[in-house]
Order: C-alpha cells, then sequence, then structure tokens
C-alpha cells in the first residue's frame, strides 16, 4: 500500500468519526433539552422550586453542546469535502441544534417564571389544563427527536400534523385564563396570570419547535423542503414516487 493510499485511509476515517460524533452530540443535546423541559413543566404545575432552578443548569449545558456541535460542523465544511447526503446531513444537524437550543430556552423561559408565581391565586383546573398542554407537547417534542435518530418520514409527518392539536390546545387554555383575567381587579393577581400566559405560550413554541425538527427530518431523508407544504400533500407526493 502506497503513501497515498494510507493518508486516504487516514482521512476518511477520521472523516466518517467526524460525521458520527456531530450525530451522537446532537441526541446527546436532545436528551439534555428534553430532560430540561420536563423538569421545567414539572417545576410549573408542582411548584417545585427545587426542579425549576435544577432547569438553568441544563441550560448552560444546551448553550455548551450547540457551540461544540457547531464547530464540529463547520470544521468537516473547512478541512473536508462532504458528499451530497452528509452535506445534508451537516445542514439538518446545524438547523435541529437551533431549534434545540430555542426550547432550552423556552424552557429556561419557563422555570424563571415559575419560581415567581404566587399558586393561591391559580385556578386548580387551570393548571389542569396547562399540565396536559405541557404534555401533549412533551410527546410532540420527544416523537420529533424519536423520528430524526430513526429516519423516519411517517413519524415526522405524524409529528407536524400533531402539532395542529397543540395550537387548538394552547387557544383553549387561553379562553380560559382570559375568562380569569377579566375578572380580576388587583394588578398583581393579573401580573402572576400575565407570567402563567407566557409559561402557556413558550410551551405552545415548544411544539413548533417540535414540528420544526420534524420538518427538518424529511429533508434530510428526502432531500425535500417541506415548511410551506401541507402533509396530506407530501405523503401524496411521496406515494407517487
Amino acid at each position: 500500500m502506497d503513501k497515498n493510499q494510507i493518508n486516504s485511509g487516514h482521512i476518511s476515517t477520521s472523516y466518517d468519526e467526524a460525521m458520527s460524533e456531530v450525530q451522537s452530540k446532537t441526541l446527546e443535546m436532545s436528551g439534555v433539552v428534553e430532560s430540561s423541559y420536563s423538569d421545567a413543566l414539572s417545576g410549573l404545575i408542582k411548584g417545585d422550586s427545587f426542579l425549576s432552578k435544577k432547569v438553568a443548569t441544563n441550560d448552560f449545558l444546551v448553550n455548551k453542546l450547540e457551540i461544540d456541535i457547531d464547530e464540529k460542523c463547520n470544521t468537516i465544511l473547512a478541512l473536508q469535502t462532504p458528499v451530497a447526503s452528509d452535506l445534508r446531513t451537516i445542514i439538518v444537524v446545524l438547523r435541529i441544534i437551533t431549534d434545540l437550543e430555542r426550547v432550552g430556552d423556552e424552557a429556561e423561559k419557563i422555570a424563571r417564571l415559575s419560581l415567581k408565581l404566587n399558586y393561591e391565586n391559580i385556578d386548580p383546573a387551570f393548571l389542569k389544563s396547562l399540565e396536559h398542554l405541557g404534555n401533549s407537547t412533551s410527546a410532540l417534542l420527544h416523537n420529533s427527536i424519536d423520528a430524526y435518530a430513526r429516519k423516519s418520514v411517517e413519524q415526522a409527518l405524524e409529528v407536524i400534523q400533531n402539532d395542529k392539536k397543540i395550537d387548538l390546545e394552547f387557544k383553549s387554555c387561553m379562553r380560559q385564563l382570559i375568562t380569569y383575567i377579566v375578572k380580576i381587579e388587583d394588578d398583581k393577581v393579573v401580573k402572576n396570570f400575565l407570567d402563567i400566559s407566557t409559561c402557556a405560550k413558550s410551551i405552545e413554541r415548544i411544539g413548533d419547535h417540535a414540528k420544526n425538527i420534524a420538518q427538518h427530518t424529511v429533508y434530510l431523508i428526502k432531500g425535500k423542503d417541506i415548511r410551506h407544504t401541507s402533509v396530506e400533500q407530501v405523503r401524496s407526493e411521496l406515494d407517487e414516487a
């Protein structure tokens, strides 16, 4: 074996390892983000200050992982010449970690606001509705990450479709909240409800980021940008392909 073949083999191995590390780090970041959101949601619903404070630690780790993955992707682009499929993987990873970082930010916001809430002024029925919304969004986020990990187009499309249910549930929660707010005269109590409405909005946004991750997954597998295409149309086009 000549020197060029040896060097070529070394470069190929190094390249494959770098690509593998990028993908494993992305899944690691996904796990941290899921954990952060779970803690933020539990902290919000249960008024558990320990869980809410724990989210800040995870947010630091999420940001660190995003920077690490971003740097690794840029190094691959600068030093290697990725084939088309690997280039698409890098593009998708960069998009996904942006959405994951934003989920982490929303989780941190929920946790921060939870620490300020006065639960004596919050109707338990509304908290129950908010918990259901949060759990639905948590399942959506998990399924979007699972679709990416498994490279499942069908699972990704289900996530995109189910995000519409999250939007409807969020609107129902907000209508419920408004019925409470209009009856309140105490400014402090109103502020309390505004803070919890911000938490509800953060939960809804996490659903949007889960949908984005699912859309990125379809692009990764099929090379098709479906951000402005209905799920029904995508399924129809895939059946015809």
